[in-house]
């Protein structure tokens, strides 16, 4: 790869991270920790995943957040203590577990809902097109990195 596509990737990473942080820690985390006081800072986006999926086993949160097995752990206990969360045995296979959401777990992604809403209200359906496609094939190609570099540890 020569020189400048290597530094057009390196900014356009870095710019995407900060809007990425601009939108989504500062404004919808912030709104959501506002509302649900006693929430951590990446508890309102494992809690959308949850309410996404409907049921859910905490290895799958653990892809989508890139969190060890003993961090979501703790904090499935913890939301669980908060009331936004429970857990119960997979009736297919009762080695398994599925964490899903109570009512006030339930609030709280309905609300997250409402907040990307407004966010992305005034995106139309062409940019989301685009967009969709484009995390489609970031996913794709830094899936091929990290299998890589597996191989290589």
């Amino acid at each position: 790869m020569d020189e400048a596509t290597l530094k057009k990737i390196i900014l356009l990473m870095m710019e995407r991270d900060a809007l990425d942080s601009l939108i989504f820690e500062q404004t919808f985390q912030k709104r959501i920790i506002s509302k649900f006081k006693d929430l951590s800072k990446n508890q309102p986006m494992v809690i959308k995943i949850i309410g996404m999926e409907g049921e859910i086993m905490p290895s799958t949160i653990g892809k989508y957040t890139g969190m060890e097995k003993s961090s979501l752990t703790r904090m499935v206990d913890d939301l669980e203590k908060k009331g936004m969360v429970f857990r119960k045995t997979d009736p297919e296979d009762r080695r398994k577990v599925l964490v899903s959401l109570t009512e006030k777990g339930l609030e709280c992604y309905n609300y997250s809902n409402q907040i990307i809403d407004e966010l992305l209200k005034h995106v139309d359906e062409k940019d989301t097109e685009d967009y969709v496609q484009s995390l489609e094939t970031m996913v794709r190609i830094l899936r091929k990195a990290a299998s890589q570099q597996a191989k290589c540890i």
